[in-house]
C-alpha cells in the first residue's frame, strides 16, 4: 500500500510541477492536492512502521516548488486586455475577407 501513494506521489508531484511551470498554473492546484495527500499517507504509513524514507521528503519538495510557482504566476501574471474596438474591427476584417475568398472560389457542379 505504501508503494502505491509513492508512485501516485510521485506522478502527481511531477505532474504538479510541470503544470505550474507552463501557463496552464491553474490546473497545477488539484495534484498539488493529491500529492500533498499522499504524502501524508505516507508519512503516517512510515510512523506505524517506524521507517524512514527520502520519498516523502522529495515529494513535499515538489509540491512547495508547484505551490510556490503557481501562486507566483498567480499573483505577479496579469492579464491585458486589448482596445475592444480594434479587436471588434480586425473580427469584421477577417469576415469580410473570409467572405471575398470564398465568393472568389470557383466551384464545379460537375462533379
Amino acid at each position: 500500500m505504501k508503494k502505491v501513494f509513492i508512485v501516485l506521489g510521485f506522478i502527481t508531484a511531477i505532474l504538479a510541477t510541470i503544470l505550474a511551470v507552463t501557463p496552464l498554473s491553474n490546473l497545477a492546484i488539484i495534484p498539488i492536492i493529491v500529492a500533498f495527500l499522499c504524502g501524508l499517507m505516507i508519512l503516517f504509513i512510515s510512523k506505524k512502521q517506524n521507517t524512514k524514507t527520502k520519498t516523502i521528503q522529495y515529494i513535499f519538495l515538489l509540491v512547495i516548488i508547484s505551490l510556490a510557482l503557481t501562486i507566483y504566476k498567480g499573483v505577479f501574471n496579469t492579464t491585458e486586455l486589448g482596445d475592444t474596438e480594434q479587436l471588434e474591427q480586425r473580427a469584421e476584417e477577417n469576415l469580410e475577407d473570409s467572405k471575398e475568398i470564398l465568393e472568389d472560389l470557383e466551384i464545379d457542379e460537375d462533379l
